[in-house]
């Protein structure tokens, strides 16, 4: 009685998440934030802002790209790296580490900090569009205030969101220090592919993470002439950020002792929410392809 007592309380703790994971996550915050591959991709995002302290230069849809590159896609490296150095320590520590679980969720708690700076970029860009009203040969002048925002918010923050966490999962999936960079290049070759410019793959370019949603993409005789993409961008959005979820619930999973029917059953309701949504985003908003019947001048507002 006595022998078995404490070696069934020690499973229970190690099946919870340590109530010190919001030191930790602390912690891994300022670290994340410290970090100068992290500084310097902030800064270069933050001076793509610059420009619209002009109020002769327009919003530009591309401009979503600075956020989406240079904070989520190098944050997929930058998180796996933070993961792997935390479990160095952690072995380093000896017979008393803090759980597995534990530290992956500080590590997916530190993820808010490269999504504050896409928040900022889309939030101040959105500001601006909203004062500088669209050009009517643009895009975006074709849609609602609110689809615009879905968009961006989707390229410019969640992209910094969803990107650190896939660093996360990737490291607890694998120890090969090259597979951050590239799974990277995979996801920015499908991007190319799926970005809407062929047209049998326009509808189903919403299951990626990152896709464009309309632009001066041209016509025949019109190569600048303006076009809306078919699908629902809040429907995207919340796909996206149900991916999210996934991603970190599975990251948590690698630790045995956080498995449980619970958590099992919650993953898999996640899945089917995230296959949903994603037709919804097919299927549901703009039916076709919508072009701009005014000429194209180059300009382009949207994402």
């Amino acid at each position: 009685m006595t022998t078995t007592t404490p070696t069934v309380s020690a499973a229970a703790d190690r099946s919870s998440v340590s109530p010190e994971w919001l030191l930790l996550a602390r912690i891994e915050m300022i670290r994340y934030a410290r970090r100068p591959a992290f500084l310097f991709g902030a800064a270069l995002t933050l001076a793509a802002l610059l420009p619209y302290l002009d109020p002769a230069e327009p919003v530009d849809e591309l401009s979503m790209i600075a956020p989406a590159a240079l904070i989520g896609l190098f944050g997929i490296t930058l998180s796996a790296q933070r993961v792997w150095a935390s479990d160095r320590c952690a072995d380093a520590a000896g017979s008393t580490p803090v759980p597995m679980a534990t530290r992956t969720l500080a590590h997916l708690a530190a993820s808010v900090v490269p999504f504050t700076i896409g928040l900022v970029f889309v939030t101040v860009s959105y500001a601006r569009y909203l004062t500088d009203p669209p050009p009517p040969s643009g895009y975006a002048a074709l849609m609602s205030d609110g689809w615009v925002l879905a968009v961006w918010f989707a390229l410019g923050a969640v992209s910094c969101l969803g990107g650190p966490i896939l660093g996360v999962l990737i490291a607890r999936m694998t120890d090969r220090r090259a597979a951050p960079i590239l799974i990277s290049v995979g996801l920015v070759a499908l991007a190319i592919v799926f970005q809407g410019l062929f047209e049998p793959l326009r509808r189903i370019r919403v299951f990626m993470p990152w896709t464009y949603w309309g632009g001066p993409f041209g016509i025949d005789g019109d190569p600048q002439r303006s076009m809306v993409f078919t699908g629902s961008p809040q429907w995207w959005v919340v796909y996206l950020l149900v991916l999210c979820a996934v991603a970190g619930l599975v990251a948590l999973r690698r630790d045995r002792a956080w498995r449980s029917q619970r958590n099992g059953i919650a993953l898999g309701a996640l899945v089917v929410i995230a296959v949903v949504t994603c037709l919804a985003a097919m299927w549901t908003g703009t039916p076709d392809t919508v072009v701009n019947p005014l000429p194209g001048d180059g300009t382009s507002w949207g994402g």
